[in-house]
C-alpha cells in the first residue's frame, strides 16, 4: 500500500469532507443536508464544535474522522466523540480506517482524556469487529451500541 498520511482538516478540505459526508449518510440511508460553509463554521470557524482529521494518499483524501470533545462532568472525566469515521470504498481494508481511529486516540491521549467513545448501529457487526479488534468495549444504551476505548490517565503537564 502507497503511504497514507493522517493530518489535521483545513478548510480548502471542505468540498471534498461534504461529499464524503454525503456517502456516509447515504451509506445509513440518509440523506446528508450540509453545505461546504456548514462545515466551514463547524469546524475552522471562530468557535470549532468540531476537529477533523483527514487519510491522504498521493495528495487526495480517502478518508475522515470528526472528533469532537465530551466531558462527564460528575467525574470530572474528559471523552473525545468520533461522530463520523469514512474511508473511500476502494481504500477499504488497508489499514485507513485503523491510521485515522490511531490518530483520534493519539491526540485524545495528548488532551488526557479518560477514553474515546463511539456509536455504531447494532446490526453493523463488520464496524463493531473493527472497533473491537482496536480494543474497544461495547455497551448498549437506548438500543445503539456504545463503543468506548479506554486510554491510560497521563501525568505528564496537559495541553490547554
Amino acid at each position: 500500500m502507497k503511504q497514507v498520511t493522517i493530518r489535521n482538516a483545513r478548510a480548502q478540505d471542505a468540498p471534498r469532507i461534504v461529499e464524503m459526508i454525503g456517502l456516509l449518510a447515504h451509506f445509513h440511508e440518509d440523506q446528508a443536508q450540509i453545505e461546504i460553509e456548514d462545515l466551514v463554521f463547524l469546524c475552522f470557524g471562530p468557535t470549532p464544535w468540531l476537529k477533523l482529521i483527514v487519510a491522504e494518499r498521493d495528495g487526495q483524501i480517502i478518508g475522515y474522522a470528526a472528533l469532537q470533545k465530551k466531558v462527564q462532568l460528575q467525574f470530572a472525566r474528559r471523552l473525545m466523540d468520533v461522530q463520523h469515521l469514512f474511508v473511500d470504498a476502494h481504500m477499504r481494508g488497508q489499514g485507513v480506517g485503523r491510521a485515522l481511529m490511531q490518530n483520534a486516540a493519539e491526540q485524545a491521549t495528548y488532551l488526557r482524556c479518560a477514553g474515546v467513545t463511539l456509536g455504531v448501529m447494532a446490526d453493523n457487526t463488520s464496524a463493531q469487529a473493527f472497533y473491537k479488534d482496536l480494543g474497544y468495549e461495547m455497551s448498549e444504551e437506548h438500543g445503539a451500541l456504545k463503543m468506548v476505548l479506554r486510554l491510560p490517565l497521563q501525568t505528564a503537564p496537559c495541553a490547554p
